[in-house]
C-alpha cells in the first residue's frame, strides 16, 4: 500500500510540478538593455541625437547648427575721426593747462572742443563726473593722431577767482592766488590739504594733492614748504559734500607761481 501512494505522488510531481512552482514565484519584469534604474529623461539626455529628445518634451537638445552670435559694441566716447598733430601747436590741456602731448592721450570735448590729456580726464571721472571743466557738458571724447583731420579746437582761459568771488566759479578750472595759512596732513599721513583760509579744513578753501600725486609735485617736502607763501595755481575747483571747497591739484605745473 505504501508502495502505491509513493508512486501516486511521484506521477503528480512530474506531471504538475511546474505549474504548482509558479504559484508561489514572483514573475519578474522584462529587463531593458542599459541601466535598469535609468529613468525616461535621463535615457533621452544620453541616447544619440535625434534618437528620443522628439518623443520627450522636458529633454532640450540644441541643434548642431546653432552658433553663438559674434557682437561687437563700438567703444563709448570714441571719435570717429583722426587728428592732425599740427593742429595742436600752441593749445593746452584745459584741466592742467600742460601743453598737448599726444604720448599721453589725447580728449576733446565735442560740445566747446576744448582737449585733455587721458589722465586729466581720469580725475575728471573721478571727481567731477566726467564733466568738461569749460562748458560743463559730459561730451569729452577719445582723439585718435593721424595725417589729417577736420577738427578744430580751442585753448581754455580760466577765470581768474579770489577769495571773495571763488564761490560761484564751482566746478571750473579757475586761477586762484592767495597765502598759505597752514598745512594740514591727512590721517592716512599721504594726502595733504594747503589751507587758505583760518577754518576748518572742511570748511576753508584748500589746494588738495592726493597721495597719487604727491611725487609728481615734487614730493611731501615741496607740499610742506608752501606753507606762508603765496600761491597762484590752476585747478578744478570743487565744493564738495563732506569736505567743503577745495582745488585738486594733480600734477607740478598747475602751481604757476609761488612768492
Amino acid at each position: 500500500m505504501w508502495f502505491l501512494l509513493a508512486c501516486v505522488v511521484v506521477w503528480l510531481l512530474l506531471s504538475y510540478g511546474g505549474k504548482i512552482a509558479g504559484l508561489f514565484t514572483k514573475k519578474q519584469p522584462e529587463r531593458r538593455s542599459g541601466n535598469p534604474t535609468e529613468t525616461a529623461q535621463e535615457r533621452a539626455a544620453s541616447s544619440p541625437s535625434g534618437a528620443s529628445s522628439k518623443s520627450n518634451p522636458d529633454v532640450y537638445r540644441p541643434r548642431k547648427t546653432a552658433r553663438s552670435a559674434s557682437i561687437k559694441f563700438a567703444p563709448v566716447g570714441v571719435a570717429t575721426e583722426n587728428l592732425d598733430a599740427d593742429t595742436l601747436d600752441g593749445l593746452h590741456d584745459a584741466f592742467t593747462g600742460a601743453s598737448l602731448n599726444p604720448a599721453l592721450g589725447l580728449h576733446q570735448c565735442t560740445n566747446c572742443k576744448v582737449y585733455y590729456h587721458s589722465e586729466s580726464v581720469t580725475v575728471l571721472r573721478e571727481v567731477n563726473e566726467m564733466r568738461c571743466v569749460a562748458c560743463g557738458t559730459a561730451s569729452i571724447v577719445v582723439l585718435k593722431v593721424g595725417q589729417a583731420s577736420s577738427s578744430t579746437g580751442r585753448d581754455y582761459s580760466p577765470t581768474v577767482v579770489t577769495l571773495g568771488n571763488f564761490r560761484s566759479n564751482f566746478n571750473q578750472v579757475i586761477t586762484f592766488e592767495g597765502t598759505v595759512i597752514s598745512v594740514k596732513t591727512s590721517r592716512r599721513g599721504s594726502d595733504y590739504a594747503v589751507m587758505f583760509e583760518n577754518k576748518s579744513w572742511t570748511r576753508g578753501l584748500k589746494l588738495v594733492f592726493f597721495r597719487g600725486a604727491i611725487t609728481k609735485v615734487g614730493g611731501a617736502g615741496f607740499v610742506n614748504g608752501l606753507d606762508g607763501r603765496r600761491v597762484r595755481v590752476r585747478g578744478l575747483l570743487l565744493n564738495d559734500a563732506k569736505f567743503g571747497p577745495e582745488i585738486i591739484v594733480s600734477e607740478r605745473g598747475m602751481i604757476l607761481d609761488i612768492k
